[in-house]
């Protein structure tokens, strides 16, 4: 038995169409057909994931949502899940690491909230898509509010660029008493329990199943986030993906369906 870990966005789905590839979603079939495991990871929080994955027929096994900081079961029952300290997030949301940020988005088990500081946030745009309406996927509040009603596993943030995220990101995990992970992605910080990752979040998936081998994953991705899974696992990216995570892949495809055939 083989266990297949993908990236969502950007490796798995694409937001140019809307889609999910069939040739993604056939290959997935025969993967588990032979007996073998298929797992989503991913930096979305569960509910804004399953909005797409539902939206197709997909098959799955596990999720890895937040970057590592949850785990769930092919039924979303939570497995495990790595809250942020909430001294320590307070501390982080009022610094001008934040507040410079183009907006704050908290993840927790079962909900995403936003604060917007700058008309640049990307996540307006999602307020005004239909598809998200009336979806309460995406809130507004204050960071007053989001203190008081949510238990973050992750909160994200986004800038002007690459180098000023790389810039923040350092300082995130240098000035906070070692409580934080932050995971780039372009010029957004997913920020984590300290040591929380992709690579991470497979690992704790493995202690949950010890009949699984580790040298039976196959990860897959696309983007800096997934850097720690490939290089832990040896794992694969696409043709289409950002320069770091090819520059680690033992081998490169044109899409996770061809990935998971190659290695059936």
């Amino acid at each position: 038995m083989k266990i297949a870990v993908s990236d969502f966005d950007g490796t798995l789905f694409f937001h140019q169409n809307d889609t999910i590839p069939q040739i993604n979603i056939e290959a997935v079939k025969k993967w588990r057909k032979a007996g073998n495991i298929f797992c989503f990871c991913s930096g979305r929080d569960v509910r804004s994931l399953m909005f797409e994955v539902n939206k197709s027929d997909l098959e799955y096994d596990f999720i890895i949502c937040n970057n590592g900081g949850t785990l769930f079961d092919k039924n979303l029952n939570i497995k495990k899940s790595f809250l942020l300290d909430k001294k320590m997030l307070t501390k982080l949301v009022y610094s001008d690491i934040a507040t410079n940020s183009w907006h704050i988005m908290y993840s927790s088990v079962d909900m995403m909230r936003t604060t917007i500081h700058s008309d640049k946030s990307q996540l307006l745009k999602y307020f005004q898509l239909p598809k998200y309406k009336n979806q309460n996927i995406i809130k507004i509040i204050t960071i007053e509010e989001a203190l008081k009603e949510i238990n973050p596993v992750q909160i994200s943030l986004a800038y002007e660029n690459e180098q000023i995220a790389e810039m923040y990101a350092k300082r995130i995990e240098s000035e906070f008493n070692n409580a934080f992970s932050a995971n780039l992605n372009l010029n957004c910080i997913d920020v984590c329990q300290k040591n929380i990752t992709k690579a991470n979040g497979i690992k704790e998936l493995l202690k949950l199943h010890p009949d699984w081998q580790v040298e039976k994953i196959l990860t897959i991705g696309d983007a800096q986030n997934d850097v720690p899974m490939i290089k832990e696992f040896n794992g694969f990216s696409l043709n289409s993906a950002k320069e770091q995570a090819k520059q680690c892949a033992s081998k490169l495809y044109d899409s996770v369906g061809e990935m998971l055939l190659d290695n059936l």
